[in-house]
């Protein structure tokens, strides 16, 4: 990328551009119109200003790049229409020079076809005025290999800004793939303290009685696993609607099964609140056999509930919010 600032280039492509306007002006026995050379120095400094200017970033608009061609056109039109016949002056044609580095400025800048079309115009238009053999004696080359040179310059900045761009996102890829890990992380750590905190009481008391329990302590001693296996696969699926809706459920004699596998990631909080609440609707309705809440990843639907029962063919709910 570019380091040096845009004033900086704008006035050395300028000033340039001026000394070979300088050089028109010098030449000014070479022609019989002096306004035609006036008038063409005029143009082509005009020209000169808006392809160094015109539109932000390195690439010029490709309105601009059109006004700046056909401002070069015009150039050696105007030009050759105040020169002297058989001109033996060899800045008289000063404008080839002035081609090369107008022409070269657009190439540089992304244009590099219209530079090229320009470019094979203007030496028709030299052609038309001196002949073929003119082409060599002006200078036609030059502004050919500059123009070359120029657009191989803008091709290389294009793909090194594009470089640089992938890098950077790569870059910011990975670290959001490092803060994406270490949040996990802090989660599943916060998670398990959880799960942790809520399991002594109960270990506690299976210790103290050497594994006794009654029938009412294991019933609770199994929804409370239940729970933490929710808390540790349920994650985003969970709130205490869902919590609740779950806990019931169970309590009728429901399998319930609870996986969050990634969907809800991306979801906004307050539509995510909302499909909670027709989850544990969901959940609510049913009243046999097994039912299985997921959030699958990559889907067109963030959330499916699909309740079974033994001997049954179809399931008794399929829901996908």
């Amino acid at each position: 990328m570019l380091n040096a600032p845009r004033w900086l280039l704008a006035l050395v492509s300028i000033l340039f551009g001026l000394y070979h306007a300088i050089l028109g002006a010098s030449a000014w026995r070479g022609y019989v119109n002096i306004l035609s050379l006036a008038l063409s120095i005029a143009i082509y400094m005009a020209t000169m200003v808006i392809s160094v200017v015109a539109s932000k970033g390195l690439t010029i608009s490709r309105g601009f790049g059109s006004l700046v061609a056909i401002g070069a056109v015009a150039t050696v039109i105007v030009a050759n229409s105040g020169i002297q016949p058989g001109h033996s002056d060899p800045y008289s044609t000063w404008y080839v020079g002035g081609m090369s580095a107008l022409l070269g400025v657009l190439a540089a800048r992304g244009q590099s076809a219209m530079a090229w079309i320009s470019a094979a115009l203007v030496s028709f238009l030299v052609v038309v005025e001196d002949g073929l053999e003119g082409l060599g004696e002006v200078g036609i080359e030059g502004m050919a290999i500059l123009i070359a040179a120029a657009s191989a310059t803008a091709f290389a900045l294009k793909r090194a800004d594009r470089e640089v761009v992938e890098l950077q996102n790569a870059e910011m890829a990975a670290e959001a793939a490092i803060i994406g890990s270490e949040a996990a992380g802090e989660e599943r750590k916060v998670r398990l303290q959880n799960v942790l905190e809520r399991s002594l009481n109960a270990l506690g008391q299976i210790s103290v009685n050497r594994g006794a329990v009654t029938k009412r302590e294991k019933e609770e001693f199994l929804q409370l696993e239940s729970s933490l296996r929710d808390d540790i696969r349920g994650r985003a699926l969970l709130n205490p609607t869902v919590r609740k809706a779950a806990s019931e459920a169970r309590a009728r004699g429901i399998d319930v099964l609870i996986l969050d596998e990634g969907g809800l990631s991306l979801l906004p909080v307050s539509q995510l609140e909302h499909i909670l609440e027709k989850v544990a609707g969901a959940i609510n309705s049913v009243v046999a056999g097994k039912v299985v809440v997921r959030s699958p990843r990559g889907e067109k639907w963030v959330v499916t509930v699909m309740a079974t029962r033994p001997g049954t063919e179809a399931p008794d709910l399929w829901l996908k919010f």
